[in-house]
């Protein structure tokens, strides 16, 4: 099968995959995976074809303080975008969130809301789909909840409230931030903050498997009435980065463009 694409531009074009990884990088890295590059990989690796991955499409900007909070607000909606546009073409799909830094305060917003109690921003069609969503170095960190993972007692310098709970997607969650990282703890070493790839890669990996195997088969939703394995999706290219996006299982990660990038396209097979 082959589709057709406007001259000079370049597509991809696959099928649905059984599982879909989401990553967010940090503050002031290129477009791509950032950090969560190795956790995304891991789980590509670890699924032999099965999983497809896109970066978050954001600008993850931090020369000030006015330009970090426009920058988590429009990645709040940008995790809100994709996850939507990816569940509108795959419905059978499980998804996993992995971000870091800032990428994993706006995940941390789309799925647990704001600084109030409040509904998750993402929409509800999530809460059938995402099995898993690992945080790291999450500046929203507080003590005591649930999904902590590491040494921190402290708060991120965008601490949620003593006493906030995450509606919904709470029991999906790991976020791990430990005692020494400056922005999810109040630590003193940039190389803790770096480093949560290598220390917790593992157990973050070990954390997604098992979400990913107890996760029940996704609820049907309202489509085209075309299964999910009768859809390709063609990919454009990064309106942020000008590189062209891809989606292949693990290969995707040296790529950091997101397949989701409108416009999309949507091909029914013949």
């Amino acid at each position: 099968m082959s589709t057709s694409s406007p001259a000079g531009s370049a597509t991809a074009v696959i099928t649905c995959p059984k599982i879909h990884v989401f990553g967010a990088r940090e503050t002031l890295q290129p477009p791509g995976f950032g950090s969560t590059k190795s956790v995304v990989d891991a789980i590509l690796s670890s699924h032999n074809g099965s999983a497809t991955a896109e970066g978050i499409i954001y600008p993850a900007a931090g020369e000030d303080n006015q330009a970090y909070a426009a920058s988590a607000e429009e990645g709040v909606e940008a995790v809100v975008r994709q996850t939507k546009s990816f569940v509108d073409m795959c419905p059978e799909a499980m998804i996993v969130m992995v971000g870091y830094s800032q990428g994993a305060q706006i995940m941390d917003n789309a799925f647990c809301g704001g600084d109030s109690p409040q509904a998750p921003k993402v929409k509800n069609v999530m809460d059938g789909r995402v099995a898993a969503i690992i945080l790291m170095g999450n500046p929203r960190h507080v003590d005591g909840l649930e999904y902590n993972v590491g040494t921190a007692t402290k708060g991120g310098f965008a601490a949620r409230p003593k006493g906030f709970e995450c509606p919904t997607f709470a029991s999906r969650i790991q976020s791990y931030c430990d005692s020494d990282d400056p922005f999810c703890a109040k630590g003193n070493s940039t190389e803790a903050h770096q480093s949560y790839g290598q220390r917790y890669g593992r157990q973050a990996l070990s954390f997604v498997q098992r979400k990913l195997a107890e996760m029940p088969p996704p609820p049907p939703i309202e489509d085209d009435g075309a299964p999910a394995s009768d859809k390709l999706i063609v990919a454009g290219q990064d309106p942020q980065s000008g590189a062209d996006s891809a989606l292949s299982a693990g290969l995707l990660g040296g790529w950091g463009a997101a397949w989701v990038a409108l416009p999309l396209m949507l091909v029914l097979c013949a």
